[in-house]
């Protein structure tokens, strides 16, 4: 057995101890200490400075001085924590946690230390750990930005009575987690409608997942709902792909042209919004879907569903609260926001000077019966736009495009329109030429964002016949 010589144990400890204390020093830049209330009794300088305290913490509360702090565990319990992460400053930092007792062993504090961060070996480690921890927080940003609702209610432009009362639809809609049916006709504003609900909801920081339902093939539908897994089939990704149920998680999924929805679909996304559940194409692995069901169509229905193309039970899990939008022919006195809207949206968009309507413009306009609706009045206000070199559009810019579509009856209290005999005869061919070239002219510019280059091509022309022909419609 080997025989300690008491001298050299006493030197090997003292040394031990130098050496500690030497590195404890070095490993431990910053340290606090707190009774067994937890409150400050000491604060080393450099912790002071690291914290950007202005006044003294002695006394306080540690929670108040470092949120999620370590100690008050330490001191319950009697466990110290050595080499732990606490984010505190805006990074990861590494700390260790130890009790403090007295002769008879009771917990009358502790003590916290924080690693310095010019220590070789875990600086770059907690480096690399919070550089991950900002791609990952930026990622989810990103996410939420490019998956959030884009309008909201206040957005919505109108005070007319219809308009108010689906306003006040929308928002009794939005305290309920229940699926929502959106109805009208096309170009009322279905989509617009359903960010707004999703905004106003208590899934507003969740996903908002949108999929027009008739602009997929049929063959290819089911993987944009459910998604594929790795490997699926010949050709399928090794990575898989994720479907909508499974982005909109938590949040809102928004289809628009449900009516256009395959029968054999409907019976799987019925057995979805039942079961709560899928199973992506190729996997055996069910997926929870918590998702909140917008659906919208311009189709009737309920008249589908007695012909039997759509059924009748996902019908009513659809419309568990329908909301119809009116067309905009039954809400007239909206047309002079909206264009007003619109005058100054397309002047910054095409970097024109701002424009604006006269009142017999604006009155011609509200005699339209706008088969297409806001999105027919945008359009129409945007070829005015490009046409005219006025800072004023006239009744002249906009009959051009009204001139072969039906006007709506104006109430009694409005000015009657002239008898037959006192209207101008019908154009001539002559006339209904130049305004069908007019016609084509302003869609191709429209379509170009104003580029006359392009639009020459489009509609196979030359630019100098092109700038002719603008001269002779101006």
């Amino acid at each position: 057995m080997v025989q300690w010589d008491e001298r050299a144990q006493r030197r090997i400890k003292t040394q031990a101890l130098a050496f500690f204390t030497e590195s404890f020093e070095q490993f431990y830049e910053h340290a606090i200490a707190v009774d067994k209330a937890c409150c400050v009794t000491w604060i080393s300088e450099s912790y002071y400075r690291f914290l950007k305290l202005k006044t003294s913490p002695i006394g306080q509360h540690i929670s108040s001085i470092i949120p999620g702090s370590y100690l008050p565990d330490v001191i319950a319990s009697g466990v110290p924590i050595f080499l732990d992460l606490l984010y505190l400053t805006n990074q990861w930092l590494v700390v260790s946690v130890i009790p403090l007792q007295d002769e008879e062993g009771n917990i009358v504090g502790g003590f916290g230390f924080v690693a310095s961060e010019s220590i070789d070996r875990i600086n770059p480690l907690l480096t690399k750990y919070n550089k991950l921890q900002q791609q990952l927080h930026d990622a989810r940003n990103k996410l939420a930005l490019e998956r959030n609702s884009r309008y909201h209610l206040s957005q919505i432009i109108g005070r007319s009575e219809a308009l108010q009362a689906v306003r006040k639809q929308v928002r009794q809609a939005a305290r309920f987690d229940i699926s929502v049916l959106l109805t009208g006709e096309t170009g009322t504003g279905k989509e617009l409608f359903a960010h707004a609900l999703h905004d106003l909801s208590a899934r507003n920081a969740a996903p908002f997942v949108s999929l027009n339902v008739a602009a997929i093939p049929e063959n290819l539908i089911e993987a944009e709902f459910f998604g594929v897994a790795p490997g699926a089939y010949t050709g399928a990704s090794k990575n898989g792909r994720v479907g909508k149920f499974e982005l909109a998680q938590g949040g809102t999924l928004f289809l628009d042209e449900i009516g256009d929805m395959p029968l054999d679909l409907q019976a799987k996304l019925l057995r979805v919004l039942q079961e709560e559940e899928y199973e992506p194409i190729g996997s055996n692995k069910l997926k929870q879907a918590d998702v909140r069901i917008i659906a919208a169509t311009s189709l009737n229905l309920l008249e589908m569903v007695e012909s039997g193309r759509f059924r009748a039970d996902l019908y009513y899990r659809l419309s568990a609260f329908p909301i119809h939008l009116p067309p905009l022919r039954e809400r007239l006195t909206d047309i002079e926001a909206l264009c007003e809207t619109f005058l100054d949206q397309i002047a910054l968009k095409l970097g024109i000077p701002a424009k604006s309507l006269t009142a017999d413009a604006l009155q011609l306009l509200s005699r339209h019966a706008w088969p297409g609706n806001i999105r027919e009045l945008h359009n129409l206000i945007e070829r005015a736009c490009v046409l005219s070199d006025s800072s004023e559009i006239d009744a002249t810019d906009v009959l051009p495009h009204l001139r072969h579509s039906r006007a709506i009856s104006m109430p009694a209290s409005s000015p009657q329109p002239e008898p037959r005999s006192s209207l101008q005869p019908p154009a001539t061919l002559a006339e209904a030429t130049l305004a069908a070239e007019r016609s084509a002219i302003v869609d191709a510019l429209a379509y170009c964002q104003g580029s006359k280059t392009q639009a020459a091509k489009i509609l196979g022309i030359s630019r100098a016949n092109l700038y002719d022909k603008l001269k002779k419609i101006s």
